[in-house]
């Protein structure tokens, strides 16, 4: 019977004309919130990088470059779902950018909650506040490039986007450098039309992510857009894939978005 009802609002919202995250993010509203296992890495990130001073006229060496450690996960990048009371209206199917960058913004600014999980209270108001700022800059624009994204980190929390090419070695010297990284996808974006992963409903749409970590064989992530998405691992192939098929439309290029202190 839940296949059933779930199938039938899919299609409700098909003929509505849902354009946003909220298709892909239809079933974790039958879901309960479960936050996968804190993953077991070589290499434990417990705060964000600090503020690099202004470099002296006098030239200095290039530093050797540090190897990349075999895996790594960044502590304390807390987690919301975009829909905190499970209230998907419109309004939150349009949330997940503000959602990434609450939770990047939330762990620059070194706050700690109990299980490293943002109170819905507490999320919600943040993220319609943040919603509100990008309406009035963006009038009419309800997914935002990454450009966008980064001009909101920049007046919420100060910070300095980085936009750069979305390879793995990029990804990866990010993330063992404490900075999380947000990345574009389409959820369905795998070949035929596949969903990169299970609990997305039906519907090809727009959303971003939050990588926190990576190991051999996985990318660990904070997926505002599925219940489960604290800690969720995706396949790194999967994420590229996804990242390659909104080139054009919302992005540039397959592009990745990393902030700095200021």
């Amino acid at each position: 019977m839940l296949v059933r009802i779930e199938a039938a609002f899919a299609g409700i919202a098909v003929l509505a004309g849902l354009s946003s995250a909220g298709l892909a993010v239809y079933s974790a509203r039958h879901a309960p919130a479960a936050a996968q296992p804190v993953p077991s890495t070589a290499v434990v990130v417990s705060a964000p990088p600090t503020p690099t001073e202004t470099p002296s006229a006098a030239p200095t060496p290039t530093p050797t470059p540090t190897p990349l450690p075999p895996s790594v996960f960044i502590q304390h990048v807390p987690f919301t779902v975009q829909a905190p009371f499970a209230n998907w209206d419109r309004a939150h199917e349009e949330y997940c950018e503000a959602a990434a960058m609450l939770m990047v913004g939330r762990y620059y600014q070194g706050q700690k909650y109990p299980n490293d999980r943002i109170p819905p209270a507490d999320a919600d108001a943040a993220m319609g506040q943040i919603v509100q700022w990008e309406r009035a800059t963006w009038p009419g624009v309800l997914d935002l490039s990454l450009d966008k994204v980064g001009q909101v980190g920049q007046h919420f929390y100060n910070l300095q986007p980085v936009v750069a090419d979305a390879t793995l070695d990029n990804v990866q010297h990010a993330l063992a450098d404490g900075q999380p990284v947000i990345i574009p996808v389409m959820t369905h974006g795998l070949p035929g039309g596949q969903a990169i992963s299970p609990y997305y409903s039906a519907g090809n749409v727009y959303h971003v992510i939050v990588l926190t970590g990576y190991d051999g064989t996985k990318m660990y992530t904070n997926d505002a857009g599925i219940s489960q998405g604290q800690n969720y691992p995706y396949q790194w192939s999967a994420l590229d894939t996804a990242i390659g098929a909104q080139v054009g439309k919302y992005n540039p290029g397959k592009q990745m978005l990393t902030f700095k202190p200021s």
